[in-house]
């Protein structure tokens, strides 16, 4: 009988799964579309204006590639939380999925799985398109790839378990200006998307430290590190292991907090 039961709690929260993939499917090209052109516009600034300001590293146009790459979960989960909450406000059809025969924790882990995937499928084609932009700039025998597949994997997961967190905490629709404008800019432009965190330690050693407590920081140093010298950045394996820490941890505080405020504790 404890087998059946837990045959059907795997089988129920497969099945939710699949739905929320197939429907974001459904706008997976659009998705596409929109990180192509977020990705053409920066790789072109990047790549052929940016060296008339005396930036001449041929490995500059790779740096942003990667750091965008990285970072395109970061800015889709402002979609994902404002379809979340548009749903408690609107066909609050998460209270449905509460009463399944599904542990309400269980329920708010396969939503940030949901968004995890949502994140890696409209980005997935966006390093080819950067290749094809940088040419031989971009040089692939240099990418250690198991590596950068599993940190790909890591950053997305966390994105799915960080848009639960900032989900539990956002009044409102109209409360996501706020989170993008506080939250989410800050961490995005001080977590190293334009430069690595030993060189921030260089400039200002007080301030780097501090921001070894901003996720984004081991996100685009770990990313980066698989494909650019190593020797510039944090540690592969730690950074891997900082975000899975930071995974847990918003997880954790995200599902709690959902559960207090959807009385099913």
């Amino acid at each position: 009988m404890h087998k059946l039961i837990n045959m059907n709690i795997v089988q129920t929260f497969s099945a939710l799964l699949h739905k929320d993939i197939t429907i974001f499917n459904k706008r997976l090209i659009h998705r596409s579309i929109d990180s192509f052109v977020w990705m053409i516009s920066i790789l072109t600034v990047a790549y052929y204006i940016m060296p008339s300001f005396g930036i001449t590293d041929p490995q500059y146009g790779t740096f942003i590639l990667i750091g965008n790459l990285a970072v395109w979960g970061f800015f889709e989960m402002n979609t994902s939380v404002a379809m979340f909450i548009g749903d408690i406000e609107g066909n609050n059809s998460i209270s449905y999925y509460l009463s399944l025969p599904l542990p309400s924790s269980m329920i708010f882990v396969e939503q940030a799985l949901a968004s995890a995937y949502r994140s890696m499928a409209s980005s997935i084609f966006l390093f080819p398109l950067g290749k094809l932009i940088l040419g031989k700039t971009l040089i692939l025998s240099n990418i250690n790839w198991p590596q950068f597949i599993l940190a790909f994997f890591i950053i997305n997961i966390f994105y799915g378990f960080f848009t639960i967190f900032i989900a539990s905490y956002v009044r409102d629709l109209s409360s996501l200006t706020m989170v993008r404008s506080r939250i989410l800019f800050p961490l995005w432009f001080l977590g190293g998307f334009q430069f690595p965190w030993k060189m921030l330690y260089e400039v200002a050693p007080i301030a780097a430290y501090f921001d070894l407590c901003n996720p984004i920081v081991y996100i685009m140093d770990g990313m980066r590190s698989t494909v650019l010298p190593s020797g510039q950045y944090l540690p592969f394996w730690n950074c891997m292991i900082m975000i899975t820490f930071f995974s847990i941890s918003f997880g954790y505080l995200g599902v709690r907090q959902l559960k207090k405020r959807l009385d099913c504790l």
